[in-house]
């Protein structure tokens, strides 16, 4: 068997999401639906996760480390940026629109990808927080500090 800190840490958060599901059973079903959205999926890619650890074996060769640098440094400044900005979007705007915002410029710019795909990510977006929160779930989400004190 295989006890590294990677396929610890899969079991780990394999054990969380079937937890989750677990507990779920026993809530109402409107009030179990968040905890099994999450838990389903997050169970099924830690599952997949192991079975590969699990035949990749002990003695599988470790992936390249990149060394320490200036590339790492860079691109942990990058992930800090982008942190700093997700979190200034979605207290400013909220999850329904500042979430679609920074999510297509993120695809956009960090991932140098075409704005045709920022745009679907940003849609894709925009559809699963209204569509799933909103209108299936009938919750209402944190609309921000800049669009609530604008409406009301």
């Amino acid at each position: 068997m295989i006890l590294n800190a990677r396929f610890l840490t899969t079991l780990v958060m394999f054990a969380l999401f079937v937890g989750a599901c677990i507990l779920a059973l026993s809530l109402p079903t409107k009030a179990a639906f968040m905890p099994l959205l999450i838990g389903v999926p997050g169970a099924l890619l830690c599952g997949a996760q192991l079975i590969l650890d699990l035949r990749r074996g002990p003695d599988a060769p470790k992936e390249p480390v990149e060394e320490a640098g200036d590339a790492s440094a860079q691109s942990e400044a990058q992930a800090f940026v982008w942190l700093a900005l997700f979190s200034v979007a979605l207290i400013g705007f909220g999850f329904v629109y500042g979430g679609p915002i920074i999510v297509g410029l993120f695809v956009r710019f960090s991932s140098r990808d075409s704005w045709k795909n920022a745009g679907i990510a940003a849609a894709g977006t925009f559809i699963v927080l209204w569509g799933i929160f909103i209108w299936l779930l009938e919750l209402s989400l944190f609309e921000g500090l800049i669009l609530g004190a604008l409406t009301g």
